[in-house]
């Protein structure tokens, strides 16, 4: 069920608008309220305020996924798990229109649209840079931003059914809640910040390896074992560049926006991998 209910969920993502249900608007709303309430009861600005957001959303989700279980041949759970799926892989424009907007108005010339377009990419986080660098930055956030709407989503959802799924969208909009208000509390951000840090840390590994084995995997490989100091977010990047057959960071690149289709491609091949992996998975479970 783990296997249809993925392939259903990421044909259905293709095909939904953004916003909706999905987006996060309706989150931030809750936690404000619920920031404004226990602010004064000191107890917001640390992990108990963030459990404490958490918690009430996920317990009716592992609820339903406990009671529900076999009823029916599986078919409220597959329910479940395409709605909690297609909620984790975000609310926004899917990838591949984001990529189709920077690429069309890189190679148009148009600054201030490619510009807009890799805001999107990074998630709001990029900050100003010159017009012949923004490819190399677009081909970077497209990694992380692949790895947080649909690497980590899948394997939670494997490993722990639609509660990981959800879970994991729910860690990542409540960073996101602290990086978009700046009375969060530097305590809450930085639990936050910590908590998707874990949840990202072995996904991380396996995405890392399957874009090895997607594209240039002596490169790749090397790269994420001589970058083993640096942050996550951009070791995964590099090691994404790198299956590329890019130069690590310092050597010269001089990208296109090719590269960010290319690697678009590089992502879609990766993601063939995980669920190659997953239908072996489920075939030896049977067997």
């Amino acid at each position: 069920m783990k296997l249809i209910a993925l392939i259903v969920a990421l044909l259905i993502n293709s095909h939904l608008s953004p916003g909706g249900w999905r987006s996060a608007r309706g989150f931030y709303r809750y936690a404000a309220w619920l920031q404004a309430r226990l602010m004064p009861l000191r107890g917001w600005n640390h992990a108990g305020g963030l459990a404490l957001l958490l918690v009430p959303l996920l317990a009716p989700v592992a609820l339903l996924q406990w009671s529900l279980g076999d009823a029916l041949f599986g078919l409220p759970g597959l329910v479940l798990g395409i709605a909690a799926l297609c909620f984790a892989f975000g609310g926004g424009e899917t990838l591949e229109t984001e990529v189709a907007a920077f690429t069309s108005a890189w190679r148009r010339g148009d600054e201030a649209a490619a510009a807009a377009a890799l805001n999107d990419l990074s998630g709001g986080q990029a900050g100003e840079m010159p017009f012949e660098d923004m490819p190399e930055a677009a081909a970077g956030h497209l990694v992380l931003r692949a790895r947080t709407r649909l690497f980590a989503p899948i394997f939670w959802f494997v490993l722990l059914g639609p509660l990981g799924a959800f879970g994991y969208r729910l860690a990542v909009l409540a960073r996101g809640f602290g990086d978009c208000h700046d009375n969060a509390g530097p305590g809450y951000c930085a639990r936050a910040g910590a908590l998707v840090a874990l949840l990202d840390w072995l996904p991380d590994r396996l995405m890392a390896l399957a874009l090895a084995l997607a594209g240039h995997f002596g490169g790749a490989w090397g790269v994420w074992e001589q970058t083993a100091g640096e942050q996550a977010p951009r070791r995964l990047a590099e090691t994404g560049l790198a299956a590329l057959g890019i130069p690590r960071a310092g050597a010269p690149r001089d990208l296109t926006a090719d590269a960010v289709a290319d690697g678009h491609a590089l992502l879609r091949r990766t993601l063939y991998v995980w669920l190659a992996l997953v239908a072996a998975g489920v075939l030896l479970a049977i067997g």
